[in-house]
């Protein structure tokens, strides 16, 4: 089955079928265009935004917006840091005090070439449409156009934003490898803008290909990944909160922090708080229930010792894994045991990365060898998981009615596979 889908309540921008328009002074010379230009966020996505961007040396942390359809143009400052074993320069401006479920463009000066990006909605009333995925670009340059192609297709179903779940550049942390980053963003840039021309934000959570030694290491094992991105909460693990109507929680799964002790009582915590939010996503690297490995060892026996007990406790509605190179799909489990009370884990993490063949297991409901990522379309009424391949065919798909249950119970899934 073919897939066509638009951007949910989005309305094509005139003259801005691009990411990039021209000047507005109306100079003819080429305009500055940064190397990497991408945004992310640090709170509510409903009334902010956090832009960032590359240069050498030198340049202001200064970006000019205004909403699209009118008013004059503002400036916010921020900062700017250098990037670990680089030559460029880092710079971050949060904008805050934006209304929600609106369109804005900016620019970083009267000779800069012009970007458009859109605020989170208030609600859910209008279907919030969103991408995740892992593993994006392969070790050893194996595929990488497997990146570029799959990046533009997430691109065409015009996502509010992206969620990657680890795993980005496959840099390892390692010195000389920051050339694969400068290609990892200049493809993002190219590449994920929706069809009516608006960048899409992205959110990133740690995986093992960005530290040096991979597992049980420190933050500053992971140079590129701490200086490149800006976060929600803590370095290494946070959560963002949409309005009151979603949250995603971006774990660590021991690679700079260590599984069990503060990360997991502060999981416990984060969810005990968050029981009235119809939607609740973990999402993290290492899976609880993996597809290609013995899940008798490493660190996924931690997960399911400490965060799963966690995740059930108080009704978490999906967690996305990553790390096997497969799409899988757990049946619903609860206390080890296939129950549709349970968890769905979610993924596999094969954005662009040469898939590998999975397993037979009890809690696997669905498994394919293939590229994917997967769409989530929210609405009050529930939610749908949509796994998409490489060729843009449904291989899977998952719906779930959200209900006013007792925490535990939040949901009632109905699930379908293709």
């Amino acid at each position: 089955m073919s897939i066509a889908i638009t951007a949910a309540g989005g309305v094509l921008l005139s003259g801005l079928l691009g990411a990039v328009s021209t000047v507005a002074s109306g100079d003819t010379s080429t305009p500055f265009d940064p190397p990497a230009v991408y945004l992310t966020w640090q709170r509510d996505p409903t009334t902010t935004i956090t832009i960032q961007w590359h240069s050498g040396a030198g340049q202001d942390d200064a970006v000019q917006y205004q909403r699209l359809d009118g008013g004059g143009w503002r400036t916010a400052t921020g900062s700017h840091h250098a990037i670990s074993y680089s030559d460029r320069m880092v710079h971050v401006v949060e904008l805050t005090g934006l209304e929600p479920g609106t369109d804005y463009r900016f620019r970083f000066g009267e000779d800069s070439a012009i970007y458009t990006f859109r605020t989170m909605p208030r609600d859910a009333s209008t279907p919030i449409r969103f991408v995740v995925g892992g593993d994006t670009m392969a070790p050893l340059d194996l595929l990488d156009e497997g990146f570029e192609t799959m990046s533009r297709l997430v691109a065409k179903q015009g996502p509010m934003f992206v969620v990657i779940g680890g795993d980005i550049a496959y840099a390892d942390g390692h010195p000389k490898e920051v050339q694969r980053w400068y290609r990892w963003l200049a493809t993002w840039k190219k590449e994920m803008v929706a069809p009516d021309g608006r960048l899409i934000p992205l959110l990133v959570v740690i995986g093992n290909h960005e530290v040096q030694g991979q597992f049980g290491q420190t933050p500053d094992k992971a140079p590129y990944f701490y200086s490149l991105f800006a976060m929600p909460g803590q370095r290494g693990y946070g959560l963002l909160d949409f309005g009151r109507y979603m949250s995603l929680i971006l774990l660590d799964s021991g690679h700079t922090h260590p599984v069990d002790g503060p990360q997991t009582d502060w999981l416990s915590r984060a969810l005990a708080e968050r029981q009235d939010r119809p939607h609740v996503f973990a999402v993290y690297h290492v899976p609880a229930y993996p597809s290609v490995r013995d899940r008798s060892q490493g660190v996924g026996g931690k997960i399911r010792e400490h965060w799963v007990p966690v995740f059930e406790r108080y009704g978490l509605d999906v967690a996305f894994e990553h790390h096997d190179h497969t799409y899988k799909r757990t049946h619903p489990i609860r206390e080890n045991m296939v129950d549709p009370r349970g968890v769905v884990y979610l993924g596999g993490g094969a954005w662009g990365v040469v898939p590998r063949k999975p397993l037979q297991e009890w809690y696997l409901a669905k498994t394919a060898s293939t590229l994917h990522f997967i769409l989530v379309t929210i609405d009050s009424q529930g939610r749908r998981l949509v796994a998409i391949d490489g060729d843009g065919q449904i291989i899977d798909e998952v719906n779930q009615i959200v209900t006013s249950a007792t925490p535990g119970e939040r949901h009632v899934p109905a699930i379908a596979g293709r």
